[in-house]
Protein backbone atom coordinates (compact mmCIF):
# COMPACT_ATOMS: atom_id res chain seq x y z
CA UNK A 1 0.00 0.00 0.00
CA UNK A 2 1.23 3.48 -0.99
CA UNK A 3 1.87 6.44 1.40
CA UNK A 4 -0.68 9.13 1.01
CA UNK A 5 0.35 11.95 -0.49
CA UNK A 6 1.27 15.46 1.06
CA UNK A 7 -1.95 17.14 -0.90
CA UNK A 8 -3.81 14.30 0.35
CA UNK A 9 -3.11 14.32 4.16
CA UNK A 10 -4.01 18.33 4.25
CA UNK A 11 -7.25 17.06 2.14
CA UNK A 12 -8.15 15.02 5.17
CA UNK A 13 -7.09 17.09 7.63
CA UNK A 14 -9.25 20.16 6.63
CA UNK A 15 -12.18 18.10 6.59
CA UNK A 16 -11.41 16.31 9.76
CA UNK A 17 -11.03 20.25 11.25
CA UNK A 18 -14.46 20.76 9.63
CA UNK A 19 -15.94 18.57 10.95
CA UNK A 20 -14.88 18.84 14.24
CA UNK A 21 -16.24 22.75 14.20
CA UNK A 22 -19.65 21.21 12.96
CA UNK A 23 -19.90 18.83 15.97
CA UNK A 24 -18.25 21.71 18.64
CA UNK A 25 -21.10 23.77 17.21
CA UNK A 26 -23.65 21.49 17.91
CA UNK A 27 -22.17 20.57 21.40
CA UNK A 28 -21.81 24.50 21.83
CA UNK A 29 -25.67 24.84 21.12
CA UNK A 30 -26.56 22.41 23.44
CA UNK A 31 -24.92 23.26 26.52
CA UNK A 32 -26.33 26.65 25.84
CA UNK A 33 -29.40 25.23 25.51
CA UNK A 34 -29.39 22.69 28.98
CA UNK A 35 -28.99 25.89 30.82
CA UNK A 36 -32.40 27.11 30.48
CA UNK A 37 -34.53 23.81 28.75
CA UNK A 38 -35.83 20.96 30.49
CA UNK A 39 -34.01 17.99 29.18
CA UNK A 40 -37.34 16.30 28.93
CA UNK A 41 -39.15 18.63 27.05
CA UNK A 42 -39.90 18.05 23.49
CA UNK A 43 -40.21 20.45 21.02
CA UNK A 44 -43.53 20.75 20.92
CA UNK A 45 -43.25 21.58 25.01
CA UNK A 46 -44.61 17.87 26.19
CA UNK A 47 -43.17 16.29 28.89
CA UNK A 48 -41.70 12.87 27.92
CA UNK A 49 -40.12 12.16 31.85
CA UNK A 50 -41.72 9.00 33.39
CA UNK A 51 -41.53 10.11 36.55
CA UNK A 52 -44.01 12.67 38.14
CA UNK A 53 -42.46 16.73 38.35
CA UNK A 54 -44.62 20.03 39.52
CA UNK A 55 -44.07 21.23 36.15
CA UNK A 56 -46.63 19.11 34.40
CA UNK A 57 -49.44 20.03 33.56
CA UNK A 58 -51.81 17.23 32.43
CA UNK A 59 -54.22 17.58 29.27
CA UNK A 60 -57.95 16.23 29.38
CA UNK A 61 -57.40 14.32 26.33
CA UNK A 62 -55.04 11.44 27.31
CA UNK A 63 -51.88 13.13 25.46
CA UNK A 64 -48.67 13.53 27.35
CA UNK A 65 -48.41 16.24 29.48
CA UNK A 66 -47.54 19.52 28.81
CA UNK A 67 -44.13 20.99 30.62
CA UNK A 68 -44.87 24.54 32.25
CA UNK A 69 -41.33 24.67 33.20
CA UNK A 70 -40.26 28.32 32.93
CA UNK A 71 -36.30 28.18 32.11
CA UNK A 72 -34.99 29.69 35.60
CA UNK A 73 -32.79 27.05 36.73
CA UNK A 74 -29.69 25.13 35.59
CA UNK A 75 -30.06 21.30 35.01
CA UNK A 76 -26.48 21.00 34.57
CA UNK A 77 -25.48 21.06 38.07
CA UNK A 78 -27.90 17.77 38.15
CA UNK A 79 -25.80 15.74 35.73
CA UNK A 80 -22.46 17.06 36.17
CA UNK A 81 -21.11 14.73 38.23
CA UNK A 82 -17.48 15.43 37.63
CA UNK A 83 -17.11 19.53 38.57
CA UNK A 84 -14.57 20.20 35.73
CA UNK A 85 -13.97 17.06 33.91
CA UNK A 86 -15.51 18.70 30.75
CA UNK A 87 -12.33 21.67 31.00
CA UNK A 88 -10.00 18.71 31.21
CA UNK A 89 -11.26 16.88 28.47
CA UNK A 90 -11.52 20.18 25.74
CA UNK A 91 -7.72 20.65 27.37
CA UNK A 92 -6.43 17.26 26.60
CA UNK A 93 -8.07 17.17 22.96
CA UNK A 94 -6.34 20.37 22.28
CA UNK A 95 -2.85 19.04 23.21
CA UNK A 96 -3.83 15.92 20.91
CA UNK A 97 -4.14 18.29 18.43
CA UNK A 98 -1.20 20.28 18.70
CA UNK A 99 0.80 16.92 19.00
CA UNK A 100 -0.46 15.40 15.49
CA UNK A 101 -0.12 18.79 13.89
CA UNK A 102 3.55 18.90 15.24
CA UNK A 103 4.04 15.04 14.20
CA UNK A 104 2.40 15.60 10.73
CA UNK A 105 4.44 19.24 9.95
CA UNK A 106 7.82 17.02 10.78
CA UNK A 107 6.74 14.07 8.82
CA UNK A 108 5.92 16.37 5.83
CA UNK A 109 9.75 17.89 6.06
Amino acid sequence: MSAMSSDRKTELQKRLDRIGEIFGDMVGHAEVQAQTRCPYRDRHDRCTAHIRCRHQLRTEDGAPPVCTHDGRFDYRLAWDSRPGADERARKRIRTIRERAAARREREDR
